[in-house]
């Protein structure tokens, strides 16, 4: 018989120890350790360490979601950008409504002012050797019966209509239906009542006298169709025909002496109650996704949210 060591590695509660013993050969496994030495040493980490790994992982999850907020920022100005060259390329001029309103939107969402004015430069002068892209709409049905219209901006309109149907079938909605006439297009302007400059306005613009009474009076005299006062923020909202939207405008400007700015607005005539933090979860994740979309630059609704 022939005498042989044998090793075992043990791990217990964050001690690390190794048991040696002898075992007799032909007797199979060790059964019986003849003399046992256990070393053992504790692995620890310092508190010094533990604050270092901790700051890197913040670090890490910060830079990470920034990278998300400037890649969702560069997105929204990409998009802004097209939707703005496209409708100075469909414009008379600088002063078209509808190339304003997209103006105005842009600066709203924080697209930088040499950004916006090279888009509308590039737009007027139309050039053909660059892309040439397409306003699209498209009307469906989203979660739980809401009415939904996608306002998007495409140079290949095959692609855009397969991404926006499958964001329709993957939540729960279709695309098999008309719903542009549970909506009207209106144009907006706000007003600042006395001792406020509103959100709309130029920069230049000095504080506002009118009253409320006034604006509603000046704006329906003018042809508006609807006023809401916003008394918090200290505005009136008016809203008109597209068609009257010069007259409503001139009227107001020189009823209050301050620069006005108009934009378009999609409003729903009837509303579809959505109730449950299910189901309003469930539509709120099916117009993340849509917004989301390449293409896509307004989503538009008759869903009442509420949670």
């Amino acid at each position: 018989m022939r005498a042989g060591l044998g090793v075992l590695g043990l791990n217990l509660g964050g001690l690390r120890g190794t048991i040696v013993g002898v075992s007799i050969s032909g007797m199979g496994a060790l059964r019986a350790p003849v003399e046992v030495h256990m070393i053992c040493k504790r692995s620890w980490v310092s508190h010094e360490q533990k604050r270092t790994f901790a700051g890197h992982s913040k670090w890490n999850n910060i830079r990470h979601r920034k990278a998300a907020q400037d890649g969702a920022k560069m997105k929204r100005i990409s998009k802004m950008s097209m939707a703005i060259t496209n409708a100075a390329r469909h414009a008379a001029s600088e002063d078209d409504a509808r190339l304003k309103s997209l103006i105005l939107e842009s600066k709203r969402m924080g697209v930088p002012r040499d950004v916006i004015q090279k888009a509308v430069d590039k737009g007027l002068r139309n050039d053909k050797d660059t892309d040439q892209h397409m306003s699209l709409t498209y009307e469906g049905f989203g979660p739980e019966g809401v009415a939904v219209i996608v306002e998007t901006i495409t140079d290949n309109k095959n692609r855009t209509i397969a991404e926006v149907r499958h964001i329709f079938d993957k939540n729960g909605g279709n695309m098999s239906g008309k719903v542009s006439w549970i909506f009207k297009r209106m144009a907006k302007i706000e007003v600042p009542l006395q001792g406020s400059t509103g959100s709309l306005t130029s920069p230049t613009s000095s504080v506002s006298d009118m009253l409320e009474d006034d604006v509603l009076e000046t704006s329906l005299n003018a042809g508006a169709e609807d006023v809401e006062s916003d008394l918090d923020a200290g505005v009136c909202n008016v809203l008109c025909q597209i068609q009257n939207i010069k007259e409503v405008q001139g009227a107001l400007e020189k009823a209050s002496g301050l620069d006005l700015t108009a934009e378009f607005v999609t409003i729903p005539t009837t509303t579809v109650v959505v109730d449950g933090e299910e189901n309003v979860a469930r539509f709120q994740k099916f117009l993340d996704a849509m917004q989301d979309q390449d293409d896509v630059i307004g989503v538009h609704h008759n869903a009442d949210l509420r949670h």
